[in-house]
């Protein structure tokens, strides 16, 4: 059996993310800070790392993208890009919430509880609290944000903290008995672990659900009145 094309695309940070792997077999990963818009960086970027390494869009067989949450434009154009894609080559289409991701490289804190923290701006952070089980990351709550003073409710021990959220919530979470808190380090996306739980994901007949996990209203929604898409 021919193994699978895989591209990797995370849109929901600060930086574009993307991963070109032969199923789980990273080929590379480039993190990119982009200084044009998303919509004008993504095409061009994806299909450079594409042709660094002799294949075609056509090559691709599967694409696994971030839901968020995260950016509000940086999720909407980087799935309406994948999307596009994967509609376009009739291949199929992996969504994965951003935290899990995030979550993932650290399945192996065995009976540990895991609170990645994205910097929400507006003072809050979006975030959801893991277990550690027999090796699997398991969600316990939903994708939500929160203003610090509110995260030590959510927490269990012991639990490790982690991501760009980490500094803002540090006075509120560094004195909580059992937790620990990283300053630095995984708080970013792997591409490579993002290549994997797509993969984990599809295996499961699951991922197929490709709505944007915003984590709170947008100020249009705010301001209008009007739902996301």
């Amino acid at each position: 059996m021919q193994t699978r094309l895989v591209l990797a695309v995370d849109n929901s940070l600060d930086f574009l993310n993307i991963a070109l792997a032969r199923e789980e077999e990273l080929i590379e990963e480039r993190r990119i800070k982009p200084d044009k818009t998303p919509s004008q960086t993504i095409p061009g970027a994806v299909l450079q790392i594409l042709a660094d390494h002799d294949y075609l869009v056509e090559d691709l067989s599967i694409i696994v993208a971030t839901l968020g949450p995260g950016s509000f434009t940086g999720i909407r154009v980087g799935l309406a890009f994948c999307k596009g894609l994967a509609s376009g080559r009739r291949i199929p289409l992996i969504g994965v919430p951003t935290l899990d991701v995030l979550a993932s490289p650290l399945s192996f804190l065995e009976g540990r509880y895991l609170c990645p923290l994205i910097d929400a701006k507006k003072g809050e952070v979006f975030l959801a609290l893991y277990h550690i089980c027999h090796g699997s990351v398991e969600r316990l709550t939903d994708y939500r944000a929160l203003k610090p003073v509110d995260v030590p409710a959510i927490l269990q021990t012991p639990c490790l903290c982690f991501g760009t959220g980490v500094r803002i919530c540090r006075d509120m979470i560094s004195p909580i008995d059992g937790v620990l808190l990283l300053k630095e380090g995984f708080a970013r996306i792997s591409g490579e672990m993002l290549v994997r739980e797509g993969l984990r994901l599809e295996t499961r007949g699951a991922g197929g659900d490709l709505k944007p996990i915003y984590g709170r209203r947008s100020e249009a929604e705010i301001k209008f009145g009007v739902n996301a898409i």
